[in-house]
């Protein structure tokens, strides 16, 4: 069974139906696709926004540095000396330091590159393809 579909410009062409069987893969198929589409996106999105975070970090130390190789190295070697010299308790309470700043970090720029994510959660209204 085939169906006449108009095509913008006035040509027609023919499209051959599957059979009902076979509908409910092509259905499947086609979720799988989208669902697998979304997940690279927001991978992408969610691994893009963690290296720009760990990006504010090493910039951070860099304008401690005044943006010099020799004042960045010896700013981390200052808190690498005293990080390996200090007790238990004041580098878990450190790290947690770390982690709630990353974390604020992470969320300003998860703020700034909400509108991608927001283009990647909604779907385009362009033309069905296929």
């Amino acid at each position: 069974m085939s169906v006449i579909q108009p095509l913008a410009h006035g040509e027609k062409w023919t499209v051959r139906r599957a059979a009902p069987r076979s509908e409910w893969r092509q259905d499947l198929g086609r979720a799988v696709a989208d669902t697998s589409y979304v997940a690279l996106r927001l991978s992408g999105w969610l691994i893009m926004t963690t290296l720009a975070s760990m990006g504010v970090l090493v910039l951070f130390f860099l304008m401690l540095g005044n943006f010099t190789p020799l004042g960045f190295f010896s700013h981390l070697g200052n808190l690498g000396t005293r990080f390996v010299a200090a007790d238990g308790l004041r580098r878990a309470t450190f790290m947690s330091q770390v982690h709630v700043v990353e974390a604020l970090v992470f969320a300003l720029v998860a703020i700034a590159r909400g509108r991608l994510l927001l283009t990647i959660l909604v779907p385009a209204k362009g033309a069905s393809h296929g």
